[in-house]
């Protein structure tokens, strides 16, 4: 029997469930009517995850600021794409998105929209860019919507789809993780770390080597059969008071007209489409640490340690994650062996004790 309390919440549930649907309903119209006022909709297909996702866009003004991150991951057309993501904007496709049915006192830390959400369907909202991301698990179709391509933030170009990537692979046996990763087709490490411990420096100092990128700031992971990661995106970034190790990159820099407000951004699969690659096993955890030394070496430390430096980073920046991703990470971690990897001044050694560690195991 039902106690007053959990009556509550179930009826609760039922009301958010039929919110939660008939928001999603009406926004997939709205992009229908945008795909229709356009009448040049385009459908690219890329391979994440081990999974193909189709994007749909209503017009081309959000292509040059969505795609560059994930072109290296771009594979031919599928009728049966896994996830399709629908993505446009008011401005250019003339179509208008009804005012929110929530209030700001609605809006959690990381963007989840309360109410709006349930077993399958997730909302959240971007307080400052505006940009509305919705998922409906049951049909595994998402929308992307902003009210200009102006207000697209320089950071959404780096990491596109985000939150939308992040909830549907967590339903579907993967988990984003906030790290980097490089290696080689037949295995690699994880570079894992709060920002400014080393991961981007690490991972693009391994560009100019033997060794593949997979990414520096978030990869995807799966922990059976075996420790594997799934390369997400192909920006690199770079602190401003850092990219004078790395001279070689200043022509490459995305928005060097920005890096005074904005860090120094790289969209490597246009000058590196060489070294980048889809997956490979782990083989590792590295945990990178500045030493001011000149050399740079390995200490081993504990897994312990390696699930502190993996899981309350991704907890915390990813929006609707719960125990189900902490296990998941702690699954991946316990099946391999964690290294401190303190960073020397001597950039090129950061590949070779990589390269070294890796033909050793």
């Amino acid at each position: 029997m039902l106690t007053e309390s959990k009556r509550a919440d179930y009826f609760s549930s039922i009301i958010n469930n039929d919110k939660a649907s008939a928001f999603f309903k009406t926004a997939y119209q709205v992009f229908q009517e945008a795909d229709r006022n356009t009448g040049k909709p385009t459908c690219l297909f890329y391979s994440i995850g081990g999974y193909t996702v189709k994007l749909h866009f209503a017009g081309n003004s959000l292509l040059p600021l969505i795609t560059p991150a994930l072109e290296h991951l771009s594979t031919q057309q599928n009728s049966s794409p896994s996830l399709t993501i629908c993505l446009w904007d008011s401005e250019t496709t003339k179509t208008f998105m009804p005012s929110p049915p929530w209030s700001l006192n609605d809006y959690s830390a990381r963007g989840e929209v309360r109410e709006y959400n349930n077993d399958s369907i997730f909302t959240a909202c971007h307080k400052g860019s505006g940009a509305l991301s919705i998922l409906d698990c049951s049909t595994n179709t998402a929308i992307w919507w902003i009210r200009s391509a102006n207000n697209v933030p320089f950071y959404e170009s780096g990491s596109p789809l985000l939150t939308i990537l992040h909830w549907w692979l967590q339903k579907n046996k993967r988990q984003v993780v906030h790290a980097g990763a490089v290696g080689t087709k037949q295995g690699g490490v994880l570079l894992a770390g709060k920002g400014g411990s080393g991961k981007s420096t690490a991972a693009i100092a391994c560009l100019n080597s033997n060794l593949f990128y997979a990414g520096d700031d978030y990869c995807i992971i799966k922990s059976s059969p075996a420790p594997y990661v799934f390369s997400l995106y192909n920006s690199g970034k770079i602190n401003t008071d850092n990219i004078i190790r790395f001279p070689h990159l200043l022509p490459a820099i995305n928005n060097y007209d920005r890096t005074d407000t904005e860090k120094p951004l790289i969209f490597l699969n246009r000058h590196y489409q060489s070294k980048m690659i889809e997956g490979f096993p782990i083989k590792a955890i590295f945990l990178p640490r500045v030493t001011g030394l000149q050399d740079t070496t390995l200490t081993p430390t504990t897994q312990a340690m390696g699930l502190k430096a993996i899981a309350p980073n991704t907890l915390f920046q990813l929006s609707y994650t719960n125990q189900s991703a902490f296990y998941e990470i702690a699954r991946f971690v316990k099946q391999i062996p964690c290294y401190y990897l303190n960073l020397g001044t001597d950039i090129k050694q950061i590949p070779e004790v990589i390269l070294k560690f890796l033909s050793e195991n």
